[in-house]
């Protein structure tokens, strides 16, 4: 039953891709054959009347089917029927999109013709590349067989969806003529999914954490600006999401906290009237059946208003499913209620339309040791585990292993196994997938179902093609992106500015939102949960495939998207002509087998053994995506140039590229020598050593104006003259985001050098820009605020000549300086109010750097308005900085940098938003209560050899949570000013004090900081006593290495002053200072 109710969502694999690529396809073949008319053996009268009737055709059954559809969608869920239908449809729509590719391709083809001949000359004698251009023509009789064939096959499949659509609203009337002769009302209590209070479960099996936290919420106060506060539960369906809720509505603590509890059942079908007149009618002095059939949604709500007036509320909103459920906040956040806390279960993010997001909890699987013994009470029941064999507890714990920690599928399994307590019974069931298990509407692959059925058509297109990787496999978002994109699956809006990446993304975060995703090792990486792999494994009704090659399954031929996880004979591959997509971890595919996947679009090589690919590669004209980054592949044959729609390319290191790769005008994402230590490392990098040779000629990049990401062209040294630089074209690549551009220290030909960067012009749309070794004196003529006004980082290194540096304080939306190795000063033009005004981030290191003009003393002037952090390291000179301007800077890192220390301390005073102080090496013998008392935010401060520092005050520093003070030789004095009833550094937790050598105590006031609770003095050989009234109580660690050897021995020593000052520490770490 649950396969069947599986196999009957499948249909939403395809809508809304079919109306899009018949869309597209009916305007592109209006387009082509309005131009050069392919040739034909029919007169060419006949010929544009026969063009025009099948054009009309096409557009009719597009058309008609459209109107089908839009009914048949609303009962594929219900009707096996329909989905087939619909399944049929989707091989049409496969078809049309590769007609459409076709003549595309046929289109790219003649453009570059005339530059094969030239290109197969080039080519290695071993491995020749395709080069006849007859074996891509497609006559016009051609085009139209093949559109007359869609045309018919809509018009078949309209024709069939339109009888089992009739026969499904027969049944359909059917069944409602039978529900009401048993009774409308009961059918109604029947379909709608319920959950009540009462424990569903005798125990709950781990949860601690949750449990505790929950609790905690319950019994806070409400906050000053509301009286009504949301706590969510969100997770997977079968997660444990409604159990939870009951052992907190049920909870004794709980119970006595609120005057007043409600438990509403939301569930698909939103009722605001419905829902406000249960909780009315939940009330504990709700007197009868006044409310009972009441509609009146405000005599509800007044009532409602009414018996709440001045108590605590508890209301647990269970199965929610759309962000309606606010509209139940209105009469509790206008009413008189002392306190309303409602729990909010969900498993979409989204619903919560931002409540309660501070209270969020997410729930993931149940512990390891928990989930073990939960799914033995499940699979043995009352039986005693222990009387049966310790093979049946093994197989136990494998199974376990696939069920990753749900309750609902620990319950769905536990009971196909307590049938039979035997070893041959649960290797069936191990062995078993899911949805071949669950025979009820309450297992765990309906429940996920259900989550299925409420994605939005696009998402359920791209969640089950994730279904091709491997469970546990961790795909890039933004390679998963790029599948999607490659198949049409990602549905561009046509006035929208967002490129199909940026809708892409939104589709990642939704599916994230939506719990179908879950981040892997890194934020980068995403994985699915194996039981919702197993449901889009399913309801891909075979489209999905991975093939282990350890069985004598043989793939299905309805396989659009296959995994080749082991290594296996490829050549049954061959057999697949509507393959896809085609992922392999092991093997190495073999000329004649690329040739039979023609309608390829994906192509991924995972194998690391693999050293070369078949010329062949050039018949995958389909291909828009390939990865061969995990593979050995050093050399391309020169047949990858006539894969003119590729727009992913994934390479490892290449010694040599093929000579005309600029024939990939439509390349997008090209990654290749990849390396570590680019300044904007991101997902997409193109690292390009130019060189003089053949290979990597940066005349190969001329075409490629599409190409997106970070393009990282190193060794500019071996670029002749600005003509060569010029032939990059890199003005006309719009969409590139980063360029970095790199010159060898041995290159030292500054008139060269600038006429050739002058040369290498961005595009105005770029964002970073990254320039290092840059010999030149002279700023690049399209280096302005005018014509590079979208920079928003800029890293210049190592620019040694480079003196004067343009306006970079009118770049309105710079938002990271980084300058390293240089000795220079930033021009501003005389007059400017605002300088700098979207800069965040400003690194400066082992450098001379001014800041010309910056003239603080004009009231009106706002110079770096947004800066929130600033780095100095290493640098001789630093002036002309605005300090006190900066009045928003959050973290201040100053490192070994004597050009700052006749402005220190003083520097500092203005900066009232600064959490983090990191002072390394400056020349300062004090920070003094004049500055410190303005840095009231600071939380973090961490002072280092500072030799001339003699005392810190501290005593204005009320949001300091974390102080360290390291390698001052002379500091001694913890300066004081405080009053006896002022608070005391109230959110100080940690405090080290090492390698002072002069320092002989700790501050008087010590033992009133409350919330320390880590205090740590390591090698302070002066050392030698504790504060007079004792230490914190709060303090639960202390260390005290390397100090006077007296006063350890008398904090060890029983009974002592000191051992009772800290007798009350529990960890402690004690050693005497030696020689």
């Amino acid at each position: 039953m649950a396969s069947a109710c599986l196999s009957s969502i499948a249909g939403a694999f395809l809508s809304p891709f079919h109306q899009v690529v018949l869309d597209k396809l009916v305007g592109y073949l209006v387009d082509y054959l309005s131009k050069d008319v392919p040739s034909s053996s029919k007169d060419p009268n006949e010929l544009q009347l026969l063009v025009q009737n099948q054009l009309k055709a096409l557009e009719n059954s597009r058309e008609k089917i459209k109107g089908t559809l839009r009914v048949a969608k609303k009962l594929q869920k219900q009707d096996e029927s329909v989905a087939h239908f619909l399944r049929e449809l989707r091989d049409v729509v496969y078809a049309a999109q590769d007609l459409e590719d076709d003549l595309e391709y046929i289109e790219l083809h003649k453009k570059f013709n005339k530059q094969l001949p030239e290109a197969s000359t080039q080519s290695s004698p071993k491995k020749p590349r395709i080069s006849s251009s007859q074996q891509f023509e497609l006559s016009l009789d051609n085009i139209l067989n093949n559109v007359r064939n869609i045309t018919e096959q809509l018009n078949c499949i309209d024709s069939g969806l339109k009888d089992a659509i009739k026969m499904a609203m027969l049944f359909k009337e059917l069944d409602k003529h039978v529900e009401n002769s048993l009774g409308v009302q009961h059918h109604i209590i029947q379909k709608r999914h319920v959950t009540s209070s009462s424990m569903n479960a005798r125990k709950i099996y781990g949860r601690e954490k949750e449990k505790a936290q929950m609790i905690r919420m319950m019994k806070e106060p409400p906050s000053i600006n509301s009286n009504v506060s949301v706590l969510p539960l969100l997770g997977l369906g079968g997660i444990g999401k409604t159990t939870l809720a009951q052992y907190l509505f049920n909870h004794q603590e709980v119970e006595n906290t609120f005057h007043e509890k409600a438990w509403i059942c939301v569930s698909h079908n939103f009722d605001r009237i419905r829902i406000t007149r249960e909780i009315v009618d939940s009330l504990s002095d709700h007197k009868g059946r006044k409310f009972l059939h009441s509609t009146n949604l405000d005599c509800l709500e007044r009532e409602l208003k009414n018996k709440l007036t001045g108590k605590r509320f508890l209301l647990v909103l269970d199965d929610v499913w759309s962000g309606e459920w606010t509209q139940l906040l209105f009469p509790f956040e206008s009413a008189a209620i002392e306190c309303v806390k409602i729990v909010v279960t969900a498993r979409d993010k989204i619903v919560l339309q931002g409540k309660g997001k501070r209270n969020e909890i997410i729930l993931k699987g149940i512990d390891e040791n928990d989930y073990w013994s939960f799914f033995v009470s499940c699979a043995f029941g009352d039986e005693d585990p222990a009387k049966y064999p310790p093979r049946l507890h093994d197989i136990g714990k494998q199974i376990v292993q696939k069920l990753k920690g749900s309750p609902l599928a620990a319950k769905t399994v536990g009971q196909v196994l307590w049938r039979k307590l035997n070893v041959k019974h649960w290797m069936y069931v191990l062995k078993s997938n899911l949805w071949e298990l669950g025979t009820d509407v309450n297992d765990i692959m309906p429940a996920l179902s259900l989550s299925y059925y409420h994605l939005p058509e696009h998402l359920q297109l791209c969640f089950c093609f994730c279904s091709v990787f491997p469970k546990g496999y961790e795909f890039n978002a933004n390679s998963i992106v790029s599948m999607w994109i490659a198949h049409g699956f990602v549905f561009e809006a046509e006035l929208s500015s967002k490129t199909a990446e940026d809708v892409g993304h939104e589709y990642v975060t939704e599916l994230l939102c939506r719990s179908f995703f879950e981040y892997g090792s890194s934020k980068e990486c995403l994985k699915i949960h194996d039981l919702l792999h197993d449901l889009a494994h399913s309801v891909s009704l075979g489209e999905c495939c991975i093939y282990e090659g350890q069985t004598p399954t043989r793939i299905p031929e309805s396989a659009r998207h296959l995994c080749v996880q082991s290594s296996v004979n490829l050549s049954s591959i061959c057999e697949l002509k509507n393959l896809r997509t085609l992922v392999i971890f092991r093997g190495e595919l073999q000329a004649h087998e690329l040739e039979a996947l023609k309608n390829i679009r994906v192509l991924v090589l995972l194998d690391s053994e693999v050293k070369e690919i078949s010329p062949s590669l050039g018949h995958l004209k389909h291909l828009r995506y390939l990865d061969l980054c995990q593979t050995r592949i050093k050399l391309l044959p020169e047949s990858l140039c006539l894969l003119y729609q590729l727009k992913v390319l994934k390479l490892k290191k290449l010694e040599t590229l093929p000579s005309q790769l600029g024939n990939l005008i439509n390349l997008q994402f090209f990654v290749v020598n990849g390396q570590r230590g680019l300044p904007f490392r991101g997902p997409w990098e193109l690292v390009f050593p130019v060189k003089k040779e053949t290979g990597y000629k940066i005349a190969q990049l001329k075409s490629m104006k599409e190409l997106r990401g970070t393009l990282a062209l190193r060794k500019l040294e071996n670029i002749q003259c600005e003509e060569d630089a010029r032939e990059a074209n890199l003005k006309e690549k719009c969409h590139l985001k980063g360029l970095c551009l790199f010159w060898s220290d041995a290159f030292n030909n500054s008139h060269i050098v600038e006429k050739i960067l002058d040369s290498l012009q961005p595009h105005p749309n770029l964002k970073n820009l990254y320039i290092v070794e840059y010999m030149g004196s002279r700023t690049p003529s399209w280096f302005t605020a005018y014509s590079m006004q979208n920079l928003e980082k800029i890293g210049l290194h190592s620019c040694v000549n480079w003196k004067l540096l343009p306006t970079l304080g009118q770049l309105p939306f710079l938002k990271t300086l980084s300058l390293e190795d240089m000795n220079a000063t930033i021009e501003s033009i005389e007059g400017l109010n605002v300088l700098f005004p979207s800069l965040e981030i400003l690194e400066l290191e082992k450098a001379s750097i001014s800041f010309d003009g910056m003239l603080v003393t004009r009231q009106e002037c706002r110079y770096f308005p947004r800066l929130r952090d600033l780095s100095i390291t290493s640098c001789d000179i630093v002036c002309g900085l605005p300090w006190a301007l900066l009045s928003v800077l959050e973290e201040l890192k100053i490192y070994f940098s004597p050009g700052l220390d006749s402005q220190l301390p003083g520097c500092l005073q203005g900066l009232i938003s600064l959490t983090k102080l990191v002072i390394r090496e400056a020349k300062m013998e004090s920070l003094p209560d004049g500055v410190m008392n303005n840095l009231k935010a600071l939380k973090i401060l961490d002072i280092s050899l500072c030799d001339e520092l003699t005392s810190v005050a501290l005593q204005a520093l009320s949001s300091l949570e974390y102080l360290k003070i390291s390698g001052c030789s002379k500091f001694v004095y913890w300066q004081s000013g405080m009053q006896e009833d002022e608070a005391i550094l109230p959110k100080l937790h940690q405090m080290h004090v090492e390698y002072c050598q002069n320092l002989e105590c700790l501050p008087t006031w010590l033992p009133s900081v409350t919330s320390l609770e880590i205090l740590s003095i390591d090698t302070c050989p002066l050392f030698k006593s504790l504060p007079e009234g004792g230490l914190p109580s709060s303090l639960r660690k202390l260390c005290i290495l390397a100090c006077d050897r007296a006063l350890i021995d008398r904090c060890q020593e029983v009974g002592s002053q000191e051992w009772l000052k800290i007798k009350h520490i529990g960890d402690q770490k004690l050693s005497a200072f030696s020689l």
